[in-house]
């Protein structure tokens, strides 16, 4: 596990949080083909910027279960799923990191049916260590375009 412990949050914390930002993506495809990608080795293998991910517990996921992702090889990070109801929704916090960056990290991604498909919901909520006390709610608005632009990759996997 990365070195430095991040403090332990829960669902509250998704409104809660300095920084929270939430993307929704329509997908063509059923819940349950979205949630395959979700729970794969090949989450996040669109996006450059994620250059490593390895789940650290054995299938079927489930609570508790732990992936370690590795961001541009400046920080690893541990994260424990604390929500995992198949098909519809999993949720998890970041409970360590390589190097000292967030305070707290929570993650939440809703599968929600529609008449076409799915809508993908992206929830995250950060608590970084420096700059708290700023205003950063106010970021979310321009973060939004780049995280729906994120999340919206996972269109390459359902093909």
């Amino acid at each position: 596990m990365p070195a430095y412990p991040l403090r332990h949050v829960d669902d509250s914390f998704l409104q809660e949080a300095p920084l929270v930002v939430s993307s929704t993506v329509s997908l063509d495809s059923t819940p349950s083909q979205v949630w395959e990608v979700l729970g794969s080795d090949e989450m996040w293998s669109w996006l450059p910027l994620i250059d490593q991910l390895e789940w650290r517990s054995p299938r079927p996921h489930d609570v508790g279960s732990i992936r370690r992702l590795r961001l541009g090889r400046f920080v690893t990070v541990d994260e424990e799923f604390y929500r995992w109801d198949v098909d519809r929704r999993a949720t998890f916090r970041v409970v360590g990191q390589s190097r000292k960056v967030a305070d707290a990290l929570v993650e939440d991604f809703l599968l929600t049916p529609t008449d076409r498909g799915t809508d993908l919901t992206w929830t995250m909520a950060l608590s970084p260590l420096k700059g708290r006390g700023l205003p950063l709610g106010l970021l979310a608005p321009l973060l939004r375009p780049g995280n729906t632009l994120a999340i919206g990759g996972i269109k390459k996997l359902l093909r």
